[in-house]
């Protein structure tokens, strides 16, 4: 038993000293393409700042180490005005304040070199806390398989705090959790380590641990929940106190010193912006100011009031966040899917009845108050903010397991996500490319994202002028061909040969009729297919031949009063290559049909 235990650490060892090698040998800047985009732009400027200066200001120095590491600029870095005309940055600082040490020694590498470190912690204690009631193979392959059957192992390239988050609230509930669920060995001395695991003190880390959770990510303040009420049910009502002082404190500190630096408590309110380069940066010229330079509006405040909805959408979201598309826990984190069953079927304990009710009020959270972007921006993949509460799902489970039982998960991962899991990189900067084929392209796109769904990465498919007022096309693959500036091309699309191109009709009133004008290619019969909201049409086509087909909508998915959403798919049974049937033709694209769009709408938005 010892031996076995021995040969599965060593195992571990290797993992790290592989991440490790890959954290400090990689080139960043080519991994990346010498472009961070948002906030790993935002995050790797603030633990720059950090390493070089110690202060959280933005300055045009910082703009100056940044095209020197990566020779180019930070496109979408989220910045805020704060106290004496200062320009601070719009983010967290805690992730990068605990990665700045690293950015300090060995640059953007040192991001990695953090994650390595958070790595091996992360899966000593999985390994340990599942031991004492699994042979050493189950309990290394249960921790394994929670991050690496799932995507939360991607983000481990990330220079983002989605992993940092997942490690934090990982390492918190291993500190609460490792007393309630192991007795002290009676044969035995214990050691220094299994002292304070069973200590009040641990606890007291677990709290000091959501503090830094909270000021990461605030919905995390669910975590506190399942910790205190069990302590409190316990009858220790003082620690129970004292825990609720040591996470106050903590969060203070973090929040207080955001205050005090900044002149905000909140570091995503107050005048806060995200700039592209369009015109410049602030700071980047003389003339050039945090008003002046061009940049969106991004602050928080008020942000739930702008963004309500019919009480269907976040019905809706309560199903996608389980089964949709791109950001379904089903297929992306199929081992928290896995840990509900198993939870359904075996013996409960309170704790575990606290952990549900802990991660069922944080998605809820973010659901109610982000209900048009519960999974992160549209650059992400399948649910990042899903990873702070992925650590609760892991502790949910029984602790025996069955090596069938954790195969299952790869299983789902091998149908869902292998083409993710094989090649991360390539799916991180195209974080859409796997959705685009059998079998995730059958699943329900999520309507309610609509405008954070990771398709609307490619320019040519988000938000596509149909030459009407008020409207807009989404593309959900890649079965259209991008428009070119012909005029016959200025209203309409074609779709890629014999594929079926699904897409989503967005407008700001209802439809009454929608009419598709269609254009064949030069195949002489040709079958083309419409489907508008479940209701399908079939037409022959002859050669370049032209139709019309006409749908009265039987429905509509409204999020407000303004956003109408239609699902809709086109498809032609046969594609053409002009230039190689006709010698008279230079088109060298594979056409399928061309289609317009012409809407009479039941009334118009003043």
């Amino acid at each position: 038993m010892l031996s076995e235990r021995k040969t599965f650490l060593a195992i571990i060892l290797l993992i790290f000293v592989f991440s490790m090698g890959l954290a400090l040998f990689t080139n960043i800047a080519a991994l990346q393409k010498n472009f961070l985009f948002a906030d790993e732009a935002t995050y790797y400027m603030i633990a720059d700042s950090l390493a070089q200066t110690g202060d959280l200001e933005y300055t045009r120095n910082d703009l100056i180490n940044y095209y020197r590491a990566f020779n180019t600029d930070p496109k979408g870095i989220f910045l805020k005005k704060g106290k004496d005309g200062k320009i601070f940055y719009g983010k967290s600082f805690a992730y990068p304040l605990f990665a700045a040490p690293f950015v300090k020694l060995f640059g953007a590498n040192g991001f990695l070199v953090l994650h390595s470190l958070l790595l091996l912690l992360l899966l000593l204690m999985g390994f340990y806390y599942l031991l004492s009631n699994n042979q050493s193979a189950v309990s290394f392959l249960a921790i394994f398989t929670f991050l690496f059957a799932s995507v939360a192992g991607v983000y481990f390239l990330w220079m983002t705090p989605d992993f940092f988050n997942l490690c934090v609230v990982f390492f918190a509930l291993f500190f609460w959790m490792y007393k309630t669920t192991h007795r002290v060995e009676d044969q035995s001395p214990p050691s220094r380590l299994q002292s304070f695991l069973h200590s009040d003190f641990s606890d007291y880390l677990a709290c000091a641990l959501v503090g830094i959770a909270v000021f990461s990510k605030p919905p995390n303040i669910a975590l506190m929940g399942p910790l205190i009420l069990y302590t409190l049910v316990k009858k220790k009502f003082l620690k129970a106190l004292l825990m609720i002082v040591v996470f106050l404190g903590v969060a203070f500190v973090f929040f207080g010193l955001n205050h005090v630096v900044t002149g905000d408590w909140n570091y995503q309110g107050g005048e806060r912006k995200t700039f592209y380069g369009q015109g410049g940066y602030p700071l980047e010229k003389e003339h050039l100011t945090f008003d002046s330079a061009i940049g969106g509006s991004m602050t928080s405040e008020g942000y739930t009031g702008k963004h309500l909805y019919y009480p269907r959408v976040y019905i809706a979201d309560l199903f996608y966040y389980f089964f949709g598309r791109f950001t379904g826990l089903a297929w992306y984190f199929f081992p928290a899917v896995l840990a509900l069953f198993l939870f359904a079927f075996r013996k409960k304990h309170l704790y575990q009845w606290l952990l549900l009710a802990a991660l069922a009020g944080e998605i809820l959270i973010y659901i109610f108050i982000m209900p048009d972007n519960y999974a992160g921006t549209p650059g992400g993949l399948a649910n990042r903010y899903f990873l702070s509460i992925y650590p609760l799902f892991f502790f949910l489970i029984p602790l025996e397991l069955k090596i069938k039982e954790i195969s299952l998960s790869w299983l789902v991962a091998a149908v869902f996500i292998a083409q993710i899991l094989v090649n991360p990189l390539q799916h991180s900067h195209f974080p859409a490319t796997h959705a685009k084929k059998f079998p995730i392209k059958l699943l329900p796109p999520e309507l309610t994202l609509i405008n954070e769904l990771p398709t609307n990465t490619n320019p040519n498919a988000r938000q596509q002028d149909v030459g009407m007022k008020y409207t807009w096309l989404y593309f959900l693959d890649d079965n259209f061909i991008p428009r070119t500036t012909s005029e016959i091309e200025k209203k309409g699309f074609w779709t890629r040969g014999p594929h079926k191109a699904e897409m989503i009709i967005k407008t700001w009133y209802p439809i009454k009729k929608i009419t598709f004008h269609l254009l064949n290619n030069p195949r002489m019969k040709n079958s083309v297919t419409v489907n508008f909201v479940g209701e399908k049409q079939t037409i022959e086509l002859g050669h370049k031949a032209r139709a019309s087909l006409t749908f009265t909508p039987r429905r509509v998915f409204r999020m407000n009063e303004w956003i109408h959403l239609y699902r809709l798919s086109i498809q032609a049974e046969k594609g053409s290559i002009p230039h190689l049937e006709e010698d008279e033709s230079d088109e060298r694209r594979y056409l399928g049909i061309y289609f317009e769009v012409e809407i009479i709408p039941e009334y118009m938005p003043d």
